[in-house]
């Protein structure tokens, strides 16, 4: 056997060294030769748990985890047990696991066979607690006559034996967990670091974290470079996610590296027996087993296949349950006050109060991002204004296309010069921010103190504004202005953007980072959602070319986003097109001024929202749309829900590979109805200018609940 493993680390030794520089260099997502098996090993850590995050993939180095790694690590490393065998005049000692509530694994060379395994102990929390003291230890003797199944040394080195019977100690068995085995692909990737609980030279349970490099994959073992010494046979080895990728089989120290002066200095290269390989030849021979032994080989097989799934499927929806008591109300603004709102939760607040109270800012000058895909603008109608033009003192320079090929959207980090939803935009009226109700009046997160009006809490952005609810981190509302001569062209019969959207998203340094759902929870629940905007990147892109530039990007701001389902965008069509369906029919045919006003945001029902952990998802959104007709003003009120979608999860990131069978409800809905299910105040003249009023189409259900259902945009009569 020594033989073999130091012929197999001598071949390795070019590939090992390879993979070395390329971690020392920052450069560890270039060590895996499989660059398809990288890519699916990404998206899976991605899904994996609500503790990952895309950040968790894209560093330099894998060194930085969540802090639930540690007890997470914390549970699985108590179904480690130490392991003491002996047979005639031999005595060996190692480490091993459960794979499930009764089945061991450790190597064939540290239990051999049956005979063996009679003569064989295993003890659990043989380590020291907290404040450095021996914790009391449970034992257990081996029940081979129950399940046993090896594999010789020589080829996959495992053995699998039941637990008998507890010889001391004040553990059950059932406490001590389990560490599903599964031949599930892609959970590791060479130049990944790889976690070793153990059992060296029979010491209390130590754990080998980071720095332990997987260096080399052959088809049926793993060679990482770690700390492991005699006795650490039979370990688990684990990814950063605490899934067992490999059964420690074998360490051959090797000299390879050099110190400073180039003097070589000790290198551990261990070999594992891969789980998948050791998985499939478990499903090999099923038929070695004894039929009263074959339940248990079956269930420590399913239990594999469940927690593939589980990680396929990533989190789970909670089921609905009652939203948080509204906090009390904000008392009038002090900056001091302000500061604390804006500082008090953040782990890493971006200001840094002084003892004379004056705060220092720290914003990048500029932040880019690269949007896949072409962005243009629609062309001007025949006999558009040429030259700039004033619509009640917004000055509108003549229309200019975006650029026509993918390029840099750059943020501009001067929100100074953003003036937000503009009252006066629609000619002769003055459409003002609805007003918020009740309980929800003391929900709007304040922006920072050195911000105008940092209490009212409106963001103005290029030609929209958003106001955030600072319980749910999601925006109450957004408001935007269109103009129609430049508005970019989306396709009446599917309701889809001619565009591509971007794929990253910017925070607003104006605002508390706890007061929003940032790229962490989006990055932790992509199985079931996409960042989905609220005021969409084609609204407010109007004006000089600048404006339009700066108004594209700043819907990218992660205080516009809300978790839509990832097939929200293919299901909500009409839902999507009706700014463009209202320009063309309900302003562009009446020849009137190309102005609309739009609002929306999402609506919060504690008896329907599930829960992503702490984060009410809303089951639906609504839209207010309000332009000048030919002699008044008209609005219209949309919902649609996301309800039915929520069941479903995705088994891939990317976009949805097939369409879903369930069609979600789009609505046509009296203004009023929005107003009672979001807290919200559009005030008499928009509830008057309801067109829902003089519609003659039935009304499906009560209209106060639900409205007239959509199944094409002809459907809204304006």
């Amino acid at each position: 056997m020594t033989t073999k493993v130091e012929q197999l680390v001598q071949a390795t030794a070019e590939q090992r060294d390879r993979v070395r520089r390329l971690v020392a260099n920052g450069q560890w997502k270039r060590a895996e030769p499989d660059t398809e098996r990288f890519r699916r090993f990404a998206a899976k850590r991605i899904q994996i748990r609500t503790r990952s995050g895309a950040e968790s993939i894209q560093g330099d180095s894998l060194d930085f985890q969540p802090a639930s790694f540690l007890p997470e690590g914390a549970t699985v490393r108590r179904a480690v047990a130490y392991v003491e065998a002996s047979f005639g005049t031999v005595s060996t000692t190692g480490s091993g696991f459960m794979i499930s509530p009764r089945l061991f694994i450790t190597n064939q060379h540290v239990i051999p066979d049956a005979k063996a395994a009679l003569g064989a102990t295993i003890t659990f929390d043989r380590e020291l607690d907290e404040t450095g003291r021996p914790r009391p230890v449970t034992s257990f003797t081996l029940d081979p006559d129950t399940f046993a199944l090896f594999s010789d040394e020589a080829e996959l080195d495992y053995a699998v034996i039941a637990v008998g019977n507890r010889l001391s100690g004040p553990g059950s068995l059932e406490e001590f967990g389990y560490c599903p085995l599964s031949n599930a692909p892609d959970k590791h990737v060479v130049g990944m670091s790889t976690n070793i609980v153990q059992h060296p030279l029979g010491q209390r349970k130590l754990i080998s974290i980071r720095n332990n490099l997987l260096v080399v994959r052959t088809e049926t073992t793993l060679l990482y470079e770690t700390d492991t010494q005699i006795g650490s046979s039979g370990s688990p080895v684990f990814n950063d996610d605490w899934e067992v990728v490999a059964l420690h089989h074998y360490g051959e120290p090797f000299l390879r590296k050099v110190d400073d002066d180039g003097k070589p200095v000790p290198a551990a290269v261990n070999e594992g027996i891969r789980i998948s390989a050791l998985v499939d030849d478990l499903i090999k021979r099923r038929g070695e087993v004894p039929v009263t032994s074959v339940a248990l080989l079956a269930q420590a097989l399913e239990l594999g296949v469940q927690a593939n799934a589980k990680t396929i499927q990533g989190p789970r929806l909670g089921p609905p349950r009652l939203s948080p008591p509204p906090a009390r109300a904000l008392p009038p603004a002090t900056p001091a006050e302000a500061i604390h709102l804006n500082t008090l939760s953040e782990a890493t607040p971006m200001t840094d109060p002084k003892p004379s109270a004056t705060v220092d800012f720290i914003i990048p000058v500029r932040i880019s991002v690269s949007l896949d895909g072409a962005v243009a603008a629609q062309a001007a109608p025949a006999g558009a204004a040429a030259a700039a033009a004033s619509r009640n003192g917004v000055t509108l320079a003549p229309a200019k296309p975006l650029a026509s090929s993918a390029e840099a959207v750059k943020v501009d980090s001067d929100y100074g010069n953003r003036k937000g939803f503009i009252t006066t935009f629609v000619p002769g009226v003055e459409i003002g921010l609805p007003a918020l109700i009740g309980d929800l009046s003391n929900q709007v997160a304040p922006l920072r103190a050195t911000e105008p009006q940092a209490v009212e809490g409106e963001l103005k952005y290029e030609h929209f504004s958003v106001k955030l609810h600072r319980t749910k981190r999601i925006a109450i509302f957004t408001a935007t202005n269109i103009d129609g001569e430049t508005y970019l062209a989306v396709d009446r019969d599917t309701g889809e953007v001619k565009a591509s959207e971007g794929d990253r998203w910017f925070k607003d340094p104006r605002v508390s980072e706890s007061f929003t759902l940032n790229q962490d929870f989006y990055s932790a629940w992509s199985t079931y959602f996409d960042r989905g905007h609220l005021t969409r990147r084609t609204d407010p892109t109007w004006g000089t070319e600048e404006e339009a530039k700066r108004a594209n990007a700043d819907t990218f701001h992660f205080t516009n986003c809300s978790p839509q389902h990832f097939r929200f965008n293919q299901k909500a069509k009409f839902w999507q097109g009706v700014e463009r369906y209202v320009l063309e029919t309900g302003v562009l045919a009446q020849d009137v001024r190309r102005a609309l006003c739009v609002f929306q945001g999402p609506i919060f029902d504690d008896t329907i929202d599930r829960w992503a952990d702490d984060i009410q998802i809303p089951s639906s959104f609504f839209k207010v749309v309000v332009w000048m007709g030919q002699d008044k003003l008209k609005a219209v009120g949309l919902v649609v829900d996301q309800g039915a979608l929520l069941d479903e999860a995705r088994v891939n990131l990317g976009e949805p590979t097939s369409p879903s069978s369930v069609n979600i409800k789009q609505w046509r809905v009296p203004i009023k109805t929005i107003e009672k299910r979001t807290g919200l105040d559009f005030g008499d003249q928009i509830r008057a200018a309801d067109t829902i009023k003089q519609t003659t189409q039935p009304v499906v259900g009560a209209e106060a609940l639900t409205g007239i259902l959509i199944t094409s945009l002809s459907d809204i009569d304006l």
